[in-house]
């Protein structure tokens, strides 16, 4: 039954992704984020009677760094969707195990082992096939696309930011429980992001009662995510749960070209396959 729930996990994001891209045609970035958190908030704070309530120094920590660092996050996530094709944002999200592989040394003093170091280079080179242009002969022309790109940008810089809020979150939850946990970064997000909104002069709330249809889709796509994301945890190993997330990137490809008509699907297939096999190395190099 795991299994399901891990697959849904991915499954949601995808069509998650396929949603906001489609309504940052015409609402602003901003706008879309708050939304985001919207649905999740209503439905997860509900849960805050039915559960035991457990505060201490540690969980106020770590719910506090994970939550200002995932309010970056959100925006970012949100932004590089709207500035690049899904097919291509998505699947930088494959870089989180890399760069937890680059923070452990740092943070803890682990380094990782062979099978570890095979999936980074496996990630690069799925990296590099997502952007490649077989009618370019110019062989560095994938890294400069990388690099250029903004919506590849802003997702490799949530993708870093994901690989130091997963300490945060872990503090948080060790020291209370996963629901408590995601009710305060939950509703602290929303808080931050609709003072933000306030603070802002000019009006980004233009064409969101003409989109609500499609913005409350990606806000219940995400709730959807939180509620999958948990009940696989529940079941299975956490490393199995983030292996089969980042399949989120293969079905980004796929939904991008065949309802945004996102070009290259050969290239972005190969390389999004090539990255979760990569993240499959990473995440089991840890069991061996």
């Amino acid at each position: 039954m795991w299994i399901l729930f891990a697959l849904l996990n991915p499954v949601s994001e995808g069509f998650r992704s396929l949603f906001i891209k489609r309504g940052t045609r015409e609402v602003d970035p901003m706008v879309i984020s708050w939304v985001n958190n919207l649905i999740p908030v209503i439905f997860f704070t509900t849960f805050i009677f039915f559960i035991d309530l457990n505060f201490n120094v540690n969980f106020f920590i770590g719910f506090l760094g994970s939550g200002l660092i995932n309010v970056a996050a959100n925006i970012l996530y949100v932004r590089a969707i709207s500035k690049g094709d899904i097919s291509a944002v998505m699947p930088m999200l494959s870089f989180t195990p890399l760069f937890l592989l680059i923070t452990g040394p740092i943070m803890t003093g682990e380094f990782p082992n062979l099978i570890g170091l095979v999936g980074v280079i496996i990630i690069v080179i799925g990296s590099y096939s997502l952007n490649l242009d077989l009618k370019s002969k110019n062989i560095f022309a994938p890294f400069k696309a990388l690099i250029r790109n903004k919506g590849t940008r802003y997702m490799l810089v949530v993708a870093f930011i994901w690989s130091l809020s997963a300490n945060f979150d872990k503090i948080s939850i060790n020291s209370s429980s996963v629901l408590q946990h995601i009710i305060f970064v939950n509703v602290f997000i929303f808080t931050i992001l609709s003072i933000v909104l306030k603070a802002q002069k000019k009006d980004k709330w233009k064409y969101l009662y003409e989109r609500k249809t499609n913005l409350l889709i990606v806000s219940t796509f995400t709730t959807f995510s939180f509620i999958f994301h948990m009940m696989a945890l529940s079941m299975t190993l956490v490393a199995y749960v983030v292996a089969l997330k980042r399949l989120s990137g293969i079905i980004s490809v796929v939904l991008g070209h065949k309802f945004l008509g996102e070009g290259n699907i050969k290239e972005r297939i190969i390389g999004a396959t090539l990255m979760f096999i990569g993240v499959l190395f990473i995440v089991f190099s840890s069991s061996v």
